[in-house]
């Protein structure tokens, strides 16, 4: 086990340092980080749908999609950011017990508060989320992103995302003022993040005996920023193309949201683009191709769909979870 503590505040790079060790190393990592204000939104997500474009340009707010799925956040300087990479345990991608234990021990034993898992990929204190959690699997490895609200400004963090009350339900807790809670607010004195960061990186070392720091090298640097340049900082991953299909329906499940977009003609799809915030091993474009020509109806949409492991597009949801959505869904008519 190889420990990081990232210097750099800049979610470009961060990110780009996850797929760089990934890539390049066959070691498990934990890092952690502070990243200015940003906002990150999950490998499947539209980003277009998930943030407040006026708010991010007023605020020169960076945008980064993540390798991992999952729902997009607001960070700043009051949130601390943990990335542990190790290898795959087979473990189902939904599951996020072995790193969730590791941040609820710390909340607990060091920071001496009484906080649990909740939901899906949720840790809370006083039924109030300070800490989500997104994985993936890359490489034969499992890559686990977490965050830790310390003492973030909340109204930034409601006021940088668009949140569609279409997509809520109550497997998950949203963004919002009565639903988010930084720890500061449970300790007594006031920690600052600094303080919090230190005794994070001091437990980790703890847990992990055996584990070494690892300082990153120049010719690192050189291979991240390549990423940050060609990756990380470009439009085409973090925005992409804008939606130019008619919204189909928008579901909820147990594991996840998705949101379907689709042309048809004659009952037969034509175009279609699948987003939400659902944990994925492949990529989703896969199954979005497999639907191409397809009629639209649960049947025909079974059985494009039978052949494929549908598990890797959509973790923990199953195919009939998806499938219902086009047998029930109020915008047929604009379809």
């Amino acid at each position: 086990m190889l420990l990081i503590k990232s210097e750099s505040k800049d979610a470009y790079f961060n990110l780009a340092l996850e797929e760089y060790l990934l890539n390049n190393f066959d070691e498990e990592f934990f890092i952690i980080a502070v990243n200015e204000p940003s906002i990150l939104v999950g490998k499947n997500q539209n980003t277009y749908d998930e943030i407040n474009a006026l708010y991010v340009k007023q605020n020169d707010l960076k945008i980064v999609r993540r390798l991992s799925g999952g729902g997009a956040v607001f960070q700043d300087h009051g949130n601390i950011n943990f990335s542990h990479i190790y290898f795959d345990d087979d473990s189902k991608l939904y599951d996020f017990s072995k790193v969730c234990k590791i941040v609820l021990d710390f909340v607990n034993k060091k920071l001496e508060l009484k906080a649990s898992f909740a939901g899906r990929n949720d840790l809370i204190v006083e039924d109030k989320k300070f800490s989500g959690h997104a994985r993936s699997k890359i490489n034969k490895k499992i890559l686990h992103h977490g965050t830790l609200l310390i003492s973030s400004n909340m109204k930034s963090l409601t006021d940088a995302l668009k949140i569609n009350t279409a997509k809520q339900n109550d497997r998950a807790l949203r963004s919002s003022h009565e639903g988010i809670t930084n720890l500061s607010e449970y300790i007594d004195p006031t920690p600052s993040v600094e303080d919090v960061f230190e005794m994070f990186w001091n437990y980790l070392r703890s847990i992990f005996p055996e584990s070494k720091v690892y300082e990153i090298s120049k010719e690192d640097i050189k291979g991240i920023n390549k990423l940050v340049t060609e990756k990380y900082s470009t439009w085409e991953w973090n925005f992409g193309s804008e939606i130019d299909l008619p919204l189909y329906n928008i579901c909820s499940a147990k594991h996840g949201n998705f949101e379907i977009y689709l042309q048809a003609d004659n009952n037969t799809i034509k175009q279609i683009r699948i987003f939400g915030d659902f944990f994925s091993i492949r990529d989703i474009s896969d199954l979005e191709n497999a639907l191409i020509d397809c009629e639209l109806n649960s049947k025909a949409i079974t059985k494009a769909l039978s052949k494929i492991n549908f598990n890797d597009y959509m973790s923990g949801i199953s195919l009939e979870e998806f499938v219902v959505a086009f047998d029930n869904n109020p915008n047929k008519k604009n379809s």
